[in-house]
């Protein structure tokens, strides 16, 4: 079981990085767990949507990493990730 450290810390409107559209994105991070990576959940929806509207969305969830959590940002965001 994934638990949450806090509520979402961070919401991105960007577009699809491969079909144009708007998506939002909610970046949450996890609990840490002994011997375990940092973990994020990412929640995605299709549209640039409101607070009010997110909680209607049909909304895909995935476990990712803080690595692939910077990828997504700079692929939403059409930006080149810095090496870390």
């Amino acid at each position: 079981m994934t638990r949450t450290v806090s509520t979402t810390s961070a919401v991105l409107h960007g577009t699809h990085p491969l079909r144009g559209y708007p998506v939002t994105y909610r970046l949450t991070p996890l609990v840490r767990q002994p011997g375990m990576p940092a973990g994020f959940m990412v929640e995605e929806a299709d549209g640039d949507l409101s607070e009010d509207a997110w909680e209607t969305a049909e909304i895909s969830r995935v476990l990712m990493t803080p690595v692939q959590v910077r990828e997504l940002v700079a692929r939403v965001t059409h930006r080149v990730p810095t090496q870390r």
